[in-house]
């Protein structure tokens, strides 16, 4: 696509009706723009650094694209300009495309920068439409939940959905050195319809609530460690406690609690849908807790080997 036809293009936010925008800027002409403009892309080509922050700044492109050595200016030392720029910064995939594998430094550094991942020029040129889309994605669904979160709407994701959160936000807690904690609430005797709205209502605007089957549910709290997500899963069991008795006239209520968080997503990184699958073992056969033995902290045995299934579907999200 030539510079001149995005005048045709909305440059408002991204809908069905319009291409996502990516911004390429690469030293050479590379068949990479052609590829995308075929996968229903409208791709922005430009030569150097100096271009493609003009470019950015105009145009709030849906994804940026960055050789790693631009002639005025490295593509570490654009993302970190894009870094500071409203309506980009961390909303908007930015990716590295170079000519070698890079190193794991070459990665830690990426990262620091703001970069969301590499682009190896030598893979094959599908799979680097494929891995476009999924970046993509994780920006429309981001967007999605940031604007049911400001209209007040707590949201279940159902396993499929919930994995998909987990990862986009793992990707975020990874550039910035992050904690991630799992919780999962395991009820039995129910069923309990309220369950949902009470976790809900115990838990920050920025977790992340799911249900992984008809009693058990999860909750992904970012920017919480091992210490954090106890106090979290001891408050809305609590909860969970005093209401369901309460509401179900019982004189107590049979609960499990299993929990497991990293410290810093960027030196033990771990799939954070793994996370989730941790903690809800945890509730199973965790450590207990001494205060509150029904609170169970994942540990991993090496001579043990649990594997925690969930039913797959397509992904759907529920207001509760």
């Amino acid at each position: 696509m030539s510079i001149g036809a995005l005048d045709a293009l909305d440059t408002g936010a991204m809908t069905n009706s319009r291409k996502a925008v990516v911004l390429i800027a690469v030293r050479q002409e590379q068949s990479l723009a052609g590829l995308l403009e075929d996968n229903r892309y409208a791709a922005i080509e430009v030569r150097t650094a100096a271009l493609a922050i003009d470019w950015a700044r105009a145009q709030r492109p849906d994804a940026v694209i960055l050789d790693a050595d631009l002639p005025d200016m490295s593509g570490l030392d654009v993302c970190r300009i894009l870094q500071g720029e409203p309506g980009i910064g961390d909303q908007v995939p930015i990716l590295i495309l170079t000519r070698d594998k890079p190193t794991p430094m070459q990665r830690v550094d990426a990262l620091r920068a703001g970069a969301w991942d590499f682009l190896w020029q030598q893979n094959d040129p599908q799979e680097l439409a494929l891995k476009l889309q999924t970046y993509l994605r994780a920006r429309q669904n981001i967007h999605a939940s940031v604007d049911e979160e400001a209209a007040g709407m707590p949201v279940l994701y159902d396993w499929p959905g919930l994995a998909r959160r987990a990862r986009e936000l793992g990707a975020l807690l990874t550039r910035r050195h992050g904690a991630m904690a799992a919780i999962v609430f395991r009820l039995e005797g129910g069923p309990f319809p309220r369950t949902g709205s009470i976790v809900a209502r115990e838990t920050r605007l920025s977790d992340v609530l799911g249900t992984l089957g008809p009693a058990e549910y999860a909750v992904l709290a970012p920017g919480t460690d091992q210490s954090g997500a106890l106090r979290l899963a001891r408050r809305v069991a609590k909860s969970l406690q005093d209401s369901l008795v309460t509401e179900s006239r019982r004189e107590s209520i049979d609960l499990c609690v299993g929990y497991d968080a990293v410290d810093n997503l960027t030196y033990a990184p771990i799939d954070p849908a793994a996370l989730i699958a941790r903690a809800s073992a945890g509730s199973r056969s965790g450590t207990s807790e001494l205060e509150t033995p029904w609170i169970r902290r994942f540990v991993e045995r090496p001579t043990l080997r649990s594997e925690v299934v969930f039913q797959t579907k397509e992904p759907k999200r529920t207001a509760v």
